[in-house]
């Protein structure tokens, strides 16, 4: 069976040649090749991975915007920090825990009885950038103006660490100053 149909190809094959030029028998000659600047569906469209489309225009290979391509990774993303703090950025970061005091007074005058402990989590960019704050362990709950107070004071910017950002694990306890029991006494009392 194979064979009727190689025979049936020859076939095909010889009339196609005998038919060439008005029945007249010839060879057959290849067309030459076009040139495939002239046939704009030749054209070949050159892409990069880094650019795969600029707003139609193909012409200006490797001069796209960039800013459209690229996504900047954060410091505050990432999932870990691998950075040292200097001396200097822990005694800023220690000021700002104490200027964080002034927080808490000012929530005692609307709860005088508001004691507790809170841990704030700082994570400081290789720019020196105050992510946002993480604060758990918050036992002052009851007051709603000592956590926007305290991101206020912590969420500046402070020295760059060296080696990439770095996470600061800040507790803080905040209790009333008591004045003594046996307030009033010769000891308090303006001597005569």
């Amino acid at each position: 069976m194979s064979s009727q149909v190689l025979l049936i190809v020859l076939a095909a094959a010889t009339a196609a040649f005998t038919l060439d030029c008005g029945g007249r028998r010839s060879p057959s000659r290849a067309t030459p090749a076009s040139d495939p600047s002239a046939d704009p569906s030749a054209q070949i469209t050159l892409r990069s991975a880094a650019q795969p489309s600029r707003n139609g225009s193909d012409n200006d290979l490797g001069h796209a915007v960039t800013e459209k391509l690229l996504t900047p990774v954060s410091d505050c993303d990432l999932a870990l920090c691998a950075g040292d703090p200097s001396p200097k950025l822990i005694g800023i970061v220690r000021s700002r825990a104490t200027q964080a005091r002034a927080c808490y007074e000012e929530a005692l005058k609307s709860a005088p009885t508001l004691a507790g402990r809170l841990l704030l989590r700082i994570r400081v960019t290789h720019d020196g950038h105050a992510c946002q704050l993480q604060i758990s362990n918050n036992e002052l709950t009851t007051s709603k103006t000592i956590v926007p107070c305290l991101r206020q004071v912590m969420e500046q910017n402070y020295p760059s660490p060296k080696g990439g950002c770095v996470d600061l694990n800040l507790p803080l306890k905040f209790v009333p100053e008591y004045f003594e029991a046996d307030a009033g006494t010769a000891s308090d009392v303006p001597h005569q």
